[in-house]
């Protein structure tokens, strides 16, 4: 949990507004987990996060699947509400602000081991690498959607639901009327 701790600091000193949001939460023990990985971790008066004691109670847990875990990666902007959050809401939330404004400046590290230009050579690298990444990814998700929704439907269609939207409002308010009909005719016997 320490390594954890480490690493969320580091990104904390080079996103330096990141810790102003949260100090106010000096003292509170937030549990961060994925299964099957997890950290319990204190926010320190620094607004840096060190490990917690294994007896402390937690305030608010943050949960995110493998899945999740892996959009937020690919898509960091569409990928918002797909922690679970619990204990104190605006801890949680707040934590969870942080977390996913985090921004690796990957660049400023390699530099202090192989130089600035190399440095920015591997950071671009790195950069057309995940896009190229991302691109296929959406694209496998592409062909798999169009092969649920074709070669073995799994997936319905929008207008499939569309029509089975309008069939079962036509089919309620014919009961309705049926209903108010048969009601009307027992009044008449």
């Amino acid at each position: 949990m320490k390594l954890t701790a480490d690493a969320l600091n580091h990104l904390l000193r080079q996103n330096a507004w990141a810790s102003e949001q949260l100090r106010p939460y000096a003292g509170k023990i937030v549990r961060i987990s994925m299964p099957p990985l997890g950290a319990t971790l204190a926010i320190d008066r620094a607004g840096e996060f060190s490990t917690a004691p294994h007896d402390a109670e937690i305030d608010a847990e943050i949960g995110l699947t493998p899945g999740a875990a892996l959009r937020m990666l690919l898509e960091p902007d569409a990928a918002s509400g797909l922690a679970t959050l619990q204990g104190d809401a605006e801890l949680a939330a707040a934590v969870g602000k942080v977390l996913h404004g985090l921004r690796w400046d990957a660049e400023e590290d390699l530099s202090r081991i192989v130089g600035d230009i190399p440095a920015h050579e591997l950071s671009q690298a790195g950069a057309r690498i995940r896009q190229e990444i991302a691109r296929q990814a959406m694209s496998m998700a592409g062909m798999l959607s169009e092969f649920w929704l074709e070669e073995q439907p799994q997936i319905a269609k929008k207008r499939h639901l569309d029509n089975f939207s309008r069939d079962v409002d036509a089919l309620r308010d014919d009961v309705e009327r049926f209903a108010k009909r048969l009601e009307r005719l027992e009044k008449n016997i």
